[in-house]
């Protein structure tokens, strides 16, 4: 599952801001496509861990769907926090706590009934300010962190009301940041215990967040917002 490859999602979304039905929407769609790349996740995940990683994630985010279907929250935070919780419990390990801690941060940030590309940067700089509490990882260590910063980073740097626009580009900008942890020594987890062995292949954690931004840019791709 090649990640430049956008999977046509049909959503109808307001002018530059989504409300909470929306978001929801918004999130559903981004998670159903990162379950559609579990094969590809799994054949990265092959050279470097279990092999599961894939699997692992598309059950994350396939209990989170039927979470958000049946879900009544009262504000944006609420939708992404539930993200985090269902990932958290029916991951669990490495991955599961690292994506809960992400989305969970959503709770920390001020209330919103709207979200659009500053406060999506805003919610998503709080989920990493968490995750630096909990992982030492840095750019450059073969993590999902190499993915997720510099996506963010292109986020925050859109000089745009579109959300389309800068999801697209932090999409790009994550795509480019798990790619280049090809030709890098991994530093945490059980990829580390390989060392130089595993240089030739590409997280299957950063292109996990890859799929992840491309999933929710290609869910507002046909529409200008």
């Amino acid at each position: 599952m090649p990640i430049g490859r956008i999977q046509k999602l049909d959503l109808k979304l307001g002018e530059h801001k989504l409300d909470i039905e929306q978001t929801r929407i918004l999130l559903t769609k981004a998670l159903r496509y990162l379950a559609d790349g579990a094969d590809y996740l799994n054949e990265l995940d092959r050279a470097i861990g279990d092999g599961d990683h894939g699997t692992t994630i598309a059950r994350g985010a396939k209990f989170v769907i039927r979470d958000l279907e049946t879900a009544q929250p009262s504000n944006v935070n609420e939708v992404f926090v539930l993200v985090g919780k269902g990932m958290m419990k029916s991951m669990g390990g490495a991955s599961g706590i690292l994506y809960d801690v992400f989305f969970r941060a959503a709770q920390d940030a001020p209330a919103i009934t709207q979200l659009d590309c500053r406060t999506l940067t805003e919610l998503f700089t709080f989920g990493l300010r968490d995750l630096k509490l909990k992982t030492k990882a840095e750019v450059g260590d073969k993590t999902m962190v190499d993915a997720l910063v510099p996506a963010l980073s292109a986020l925050d740097q859109a000089a745009t009301d579109s959300l389309s626009a800068a999801l697209n580009v932090a999409a790009a900008a994550a795509d480019k940041g798990a790619r280049a942890t090809v030709g890098l020594v991994p530093k945490f987890g059980r990829a580390k215990t390989l060392g130089e062995r595993a240089i030739a292949a590409q997280d299957p954690g950063a292109t996990s967040i890859a799929l992840l931004f491309r999933g929710l840019a290609g869910a507002v791709t046909e529409t200008d917002y």
